[in-house]
């Protein structure tokens, strides 16, 4: 009969653990999810200005989740839209700009134009989205015609790291090199860009 007791308590005791368990696992997990500094913060009316110039209010947060993984909000470059098409006023090379309001407006057009090449349809389009933030730390015309070539119609890092290996000439970050783990292994560019974007990135409707 005791054998029997400490049989059903243990069975009870399973139970109860897996039951935990069970919950535990069902609840929604915000691992690394991060927000906005108060130096982007502070870039926000400036930013909204811009974006309403060019059609992009409905991405301000996003635009500030940009600037955020690129600067922090620190320097004139905040957008670090140096390197990109519509920086025609200063060097082409990293920090080049040194005018903030300058790299902002260069780097609203730059996300625009990843936006409308990726159809990205709303700030909850997250695969949209995450095609446009890897093609505008990537640059987009390059990186969308890749895509076209390889039948690629959304982002995963296998294909960002495929078109890195490529765009590096299958130049590899050695193993000291401390942009490999977050970055990559190739050298080119943020192959998980979107994700690093996106952690301080949090639209409604979208956990």
């Amino acid at each position: 009969m005791r054998r029997q007791k400490k049989l059903l308590l243990g069975l009870c005791g399973a139970f109860v653990i897996l039951a935990v368990w069970l919950l535990i696992s069902l609840i929604p997990r915000r691992e690394d999810k991060m927000h906005i500094n108060a130096a982007c913060e502070g870039y926000r009316p400036q930013v909204e200005e811009v974006a309403a110039r060019f059609g992009m209010s409905d991405y301000v947060d996003l635009i500030l989740a940009l600037m955020m993984q690129e600067s922090s909000g620190k320097g004139p470059d905040v957008m670090q839209a140096a390197e990109g098409a519509y920086n025609t006023l200063y060097p082409q090379v990293p920090n080049g700009i040194t005018d903030t309001a300058y790299s902002i407006e260069c780097g609203i057009q730059e996300l625009k134009y990843a936006m409308d090449k990726a159809g990205v349809e709303s700030p909850t389009d997250m695969e949209g989205i995450k095609l446009a933030l890897q093609a505008y730390n990537f640059g987009a015309d390059s990186y969308f015609s890749y895509l076209e070539q390889n039948g690629h119609s959304v982002w995963t890092q296998q294909s960002a790291e495929a078109f890195a290996q490529m765009a590096s000439g299958g130049q590899q970050r050695s193993e000291d090199n401390p942009l490999r783990d977050p970055a990559g292994p190739w050298d080119y560019g943020d192959q998980r860009y979107p994700e690093h974007v996106l952690r301080y990135y949090h639209p409604d409707g979208v956990e």
